[in-house]
């Protein structure tokens, strides 16, 4: 994405709360083997307007059907979020 490309987040949660605590204010990875690709996400820290929100893991994505594909992705293969 270039500096001036549009951005949009897609959020996620955690299945289990344990995994948002430990990982919380920072950016985590995860590898999609089926697409073969290792995507980044900033996971909300407690106390922010996203979590409040139920947004505890934020993708960045480029477009909205780049977010639709990455979404399919984690369906079809994450058993951390939902």
């Amino acid at each position: 994405m270039g500096e001036e490309g549009e951005r949009i987040a897609i959020k996620a949660r955690f299945r289990d709360q344990k995994d948002h605590q430990k990982n919380e204010g920072r950016v985590v990875s995860f590898t999609l083997e089926d697409a073969g690709r290792t995507v980044v996400a900033y996971v909300v820290t407690r106390d922010s307007p996203a979590k409040k929100e139920g947004k505890e893991v934020l993708f960045q994505v480029c477009s909205d059907r780049c977010g639709l594909e990455l979404t399919a992705a984690m369906n079809k293969e994450m058993n951390l979020l939902s």
